[in-house]
């Protein structure tokens, strides 16, 4: 880490982000998060990455807290546990139309409110997940660097009543074509693509089985089927390389071999 990024720049990250007890695993968990993966990623970008629990100067908390949230050039908020404080100072953050970044550990569930936002997911015990993370990061600041505009539920309502209360008709026109587009976004915005860990798993996994010769031909009518497609069934058939060729390899149907026979 810098030694005093905030004095070069005057860019201030605050994150939000679930404590518990000293000692405990939330703790650890969220020290490591913030130390590994926050702190590096937002300093590189200028931020001066700063915690609730962290705040050296004097004071009520709760006031300082706020002031950040209300202020703070970028908040990155932690929704692992779902914690409720933070979710309390996540929708302050949303209600002021400033940057922020969603990020929660891998496995859990983005609640239904917020799903509509990009989150990171990590798993911190994991290399290829923390450097994932910090790739979609560093991604999502650039993102905000280039001066993206910042919409959530909150300012979205906020700015359709002023405009359906607006005296001017053009005004309340666009309030109703405020809303049409916001349920067609919904229909064609594509999902984003992002690598599935899981998956990721049980393919090299899979690999593995088959440069140990592990494999049987005959595993390959689990693994491709009439719904997988075509690059899935070409992966599995370069993970079939090296597999048992005594492994039964089903002959095309209506081949030479009846079922009880043979290859050979």
């Amino acid at each position: 880490m810098s030694d005093d990024p905030k004095s070069r720049s005057g860019k201030e990250c605050f994150v939000v982000c679930p404590i518990g007890p000293a000692g405990s695993d939330i703790r650890k968990r969220s020290d490591q998060v913030y130390r590994h993966i926050i702190s590096p990623v937002v300093e590189e970008f200028g931020y001066s990455p700063q915690r609730g629990d962290l705040i050296e100067q004097s004071g009520q908390i709760t006031t300082q807290l706020i002031d950040k949230l209300l202020n703070a050039d970028l908040v990155v908020a932690d929704l692992t546990d779902q914690n409720p404080n933070v979710f309390y100072e996540l929708a302050i953050r949303h209600a002021v139309r400033k940057p922020f970044v969603h990020l929660m550990a891998h496995g859990q569930i983005v609640p239904f409110d917020i799903r509509g936002f990009r989150t990171i997911l990590v798993n911190h015990r994991d290399l290829d997940s923390v450097f994932e993370a910090k790739e979609q990061l560093k991604g999502m600041l650039r993102t905000i660097e280039s001066g993206a505009p910042v919409e959530t539920p909150v300012t979205y309502t906020i700015d359709l009543q002023q405009l359906r209360h607006s005296e001017n008709s053009e005004a309340r026109g666009i309030a109703d074509i405020m809303e049409e587009m916001r349920a067609i976004k919904k229909y064609v915005q594509p999902t984003r693509r992002r690598p599935n860990m899981d998956l990721i798993t049980l393919r090299r996994f899979v690999e593995r089985l088959g440069e140990a010769g592990r494999l049987q031909w005959a595993d390959r009518d689990f693994l491709v089927t009439s719904e997988t497609t075509k690059a899935h069934d070409e992966w599995v058939d370069k993970a079939m390389i090296g597999a048992d060729p005594w492994g039964a390899a089903p002959p095309p149907s209506g081949g030479a071999f009846a079922d009880d026979e043979p290859p050979f």
